[in-house]
């Protein structure tokens, strides 16, 4: 038999039910035949009624069939936590063939054993995307109120969040893992073993992390926001020549506000995540301060939070090193122990935002002059978005000593270079300023400006604040500055305010 519809879970001649469903999955492998869709409703935080259509194998069938009944009447979130595992183990007992009904599933095949697995996994992933769907379309179970002890640990797949995890669960809360599934450029061909935080490998490492941990985890659709709020600015802030930094703009105006809303629908009252850095208290407020691992700090990305969400939020490898937290993940023996390092840009796998942007675009910006500071021609560019300021490499023209790249006309379409002292900044103009400390207290003392994530602070003075920008003095140099990019103002390890450089001058 190559199908099965099981009355008590969905009669085929009754197309109403499956249309009524709050949320429906689907997995499987079209070239080998094995498919699963998983149907779900909730009433209160309860699945009341699961339904399974599976083609295929005798074990894709067996699998739908005892998923189904598992997760009737489950909460959500123990549904949410049941790993691809235990369905493998629940089926360890089969009758295949002349095999007795009580003979482990040791005793199968390679291959039988094989289509288990895969079937199990599929299972889980078509539950997940039914959940998922629920989500997207607003049915999924809305908490009566808010748990003390519940948090919400936003998941990447990767060491980091999945060891804050993992510290979280020691410490005694009720954990739930949460991915967001947001859009990835699909004109990069990767590896899938190497994939971003945005990739379906990802999400599955994520998922897995917490099912080991024995802990729910649930996968939410935010592609079209993602794009419209990150991947449109990014693209428009290239061509308008600046050198935009999304990841900060993401943390500030999508990621954490959606992760304390997504906490407030499942009941949490935190959100934690895998970032190292620190909140302090300070005359009864929270702030936001450097981690102990310098080189790993990850404050200067998360200048943009909204001050009032702070309340809400938990860092958990504040006090951490990233060898300390390898060592745990390596210790607990998480998958991700070993995962590498993210680099790019999340959305873009390659790293190659020439690339990207060319297929984003229409029409890229054509051919143009390259220019001396005093307007004096030197040579010709390819397109102004294939520069950024402080570029050396790459610029195709010779003088008597190094060129760097000044600045980019998009109106003009020209490419302007000079000398490294002419890349020498002294002022800055910032905008969308996010202050945690008032400007008040900024005016009297001296901090310090830090305008790139790896670059060293210099200290600085406030000249003017007003509600549309901040102008600032550097007491010494820095170099290859561009206009969006971030700067972020600390106090001592507190970050007093950030906002993104307009202008130089």
């Amino acid at each position: 038999m190559d199908s099965v519809f099981k009355d008590h879970f969905y009669n085929p001649r009754n197309t109403g039910e499956m249309l009524d469903a709050d949320g429906v999955g689907s997995a499987g492998n079209q070239d080998c035949g094995a498919q699963i869709t998983i149907f779900l409703r909730f009433a209160d935080d309860q699945i009341c009624v699961s339904r399974y259509h599976a083609t295929g194998s005798s074990a894709i069938i067996a699998v739908g069939s005892l998923l189904s009944v598992m997760i009737t009447d489950m909460s959500w979130n123990e549904a949410a936590a049941i790993a691809y595992a235990s369905l493998e183990k629940s089926l360890s007992y089969q009758t295949a063939g002349n095999r007795s009904a009580t003979e482990p599933v040791g005793a199968m095949s390679e291959s039988e054993s094989g289509r288990l697995a895969q079937a199990a996994d599929f299972a889980i992933e078509a539950l997940h995307g039914a959940m998922e769907d629920s989500i997207r379309r607003g049915n999924f179970p809305k908490a009566s109120g808010i748990d003390e002890n519940h948090v919400l640990v936003a998941m990447s797949g990767g060491v980091d969040s999945s060891v804050a995890c993992l510290l979280e669960k020691e410490a005694g809360r009720r954990v739930t893992g949460i991915t967001m599934r947001l859009w990835n450029d699909p004109d990069c061909e990767t590896d899938e073993e190497g994939a971003t935080c945005c990739s379906p490998r990802a999400i599955r490492d994520a998922r897995a992390a917490c099912h080991d941990l024995g802990l729910a985890h649930l996968t939410v659709d935010y592609s079209d926001t993602f794009e419209s709020e990150i991947v449109d600015y990014f693209t428009g802030e290239y061509i308008a020549g600046g050198t935009p930094n999304p990841c900060t703009r993401c943390n500030g105006v999508f990621r954490f506000p959606a992760l304390v809303a997504l906490a407030d629908m499942i009941g949490a009252a935190w959100v934690a995540t895998g970032h190292y850095a620190h909140i302090i208290e300070d005359e009864g407020r929270r702030l936001l301060a450097r981690g102990r691992d310098f080189g790993k700090d990850q404050s200067y990305m998360l200048w943009g939070i909204n001050p009032g969400l702070l309340d809400r939020l938990e860092f958990p490898l504040a006090d951490r090193e990233k060898v300390e937290t390898r060592k745990i993940a390596r210790d607990a023996g998480l998958i991700a122990h070993a995962r590498p390092e993210s680099q790019e840009v999340c959305f873009i796998p390659d790293d190659d935002y020439r690339r990207f942007l060319k297929t984003r675009l229409d029409a890229m910006p054509g051919e143009g002059d390259i220019v001396a500071s005093d307007g004096s021609k030197l040579g010709r560019h390819d397109g102004y978005v294939n520069f950024t300021v402080g570029q050396r490499r790459g610029l195709g023209v010779s003088a008597a000593e190094p060129l760097y790249v000044l600045s980019t006309f998009p109106k003009e379409n020209l490419v302007m270079v000079g000398t490294r002292e002419q890349l020498a900044v002294n002022r800055l103009l910032l905008s969308e300023v996010n202050n945690f400390l008032s400007p008040e207290r900024l005016a009297t003392d001296k901090f310090l400006v830090q305008v790139r994530y790896n670059s060293a602070p210099v200290t600085a003075r406030l000249v003017q604040a007003n509600p549309d920008e901040w102008k600032i003095e550097l007491d010494e140099p820095v170099y290859g500055v561009a206009r969006g990019q971030s700067a972020v103002i600390y106090l001592g390890e507190v970050v007093a305010a950030g906002g993104i450089i307009r202008s130089t001058v």
